[in-house]
């Protein structure tokens, strides 16, 4: 890239601005954000079969939906719209130019089946799955190498529905490293806006050997209490050990 497109341009004159949400002069007086970067081509994941009942697994929609999208790349890119509804799926891979916006009623939930998150590569600069030797689970929302990614909503929801990767993780039953909500490796310009994230398997959002990424207005819960209550007790009983011996 010879010079900042014209989306890093924008990121730039935001973060310097003192009416930038994120500038060091902030002000919610702001009303042009990043997030509000209009798309010239916008779908509905409704329009490849994707089904909102909370139980239609819609990996394959949401694949089909950013190959079709991929076609507007070199055209000022597109948007994929998830209306209100709960969106069962496995983990996708998201492309350049690409907005993915959910509505304030929309919940992307992660599948349940382990076998719906792919088995990828460790990291390099880990060389081995950050909790166990090999390889990983493929983020739920996952990027590679892309360039203006805005993944934004009016507070809708993305949700790991994690609780039996902790079970398992608690249990030493799992195969490989737990895969997180959102990764984005070698990637540039990114934006992650207006949602919430609910139950990850592992970590929430992890981007990773990235430039210009921006977040504002998250919200994240975590899953975790049981294994941190399993954790605490476990140190209870070191510690009262510890104490008997002394």
């Amino acid at each position: 890239m010879t010079g900042p497109s014209a989306l890093l341009r924008l990121l730039l004159l935001l973060a310097l601005s003192s009416e930038a949400p994120w500038g060091v002069r902030g002000s919610s007086r702001c009303k042009q954000t990043i997030s509000r970067v209009a798309r010239p081509h916008s779908v509905a994941i409704t329009e490849f079969g994707a089904v909102g009942d909370g139980l239609t697994l819609n990996t394959k929609a949401f694949q089909n939906a950013i190959f079709y999208l991929n076609s507007f790349a070199d055209k000022g890119g597109a948007q994929l719209f998830v209306p209100a509804g709960r969106w069962l799926t496995g983990s996708f891979i998201l492309i350049s130019h690409l907005t993915l916006r959910l509505d304030k009623d929309a919940i992307i939930l992660g599948s349940m089946n382990s076998d719906d998150w792919p088995i990828i590569d460790p990291l390099p600069s880990y060389g081995r799955g950050r909790e166990l030797p090999g390889r990983r689970h493929r983020s739920l929302v996952y990027g590679r190498n892309l360039t203006d990614v805005v993944i934004t909503g009016d507070n809708g929801t993305i949700d790991g529905q994690g609780s039996v990767w902790w079970n398992w993780f608690q249990n030493k039953t799992l195969n490989y490293t737990r895969p997180h909500l959102v990764e984005l490796i070698n990637s540039t310009e990114v934006l992650i806006s207006n949602l919430t994230f609910l139950n990850s398997p592992f970590w929430n959002i992890h981007p990773v050997y990235c430039r210009f990424v921006f977040s504002r207005k998250l919200r994240m819960f975590f899953l975790s209490f049981k294994f941190f209550c399993y954790k605490f007790k476990t140190l209870q009983k070191l510690s009262s050990m510890k104490l008997v011996e002394s």
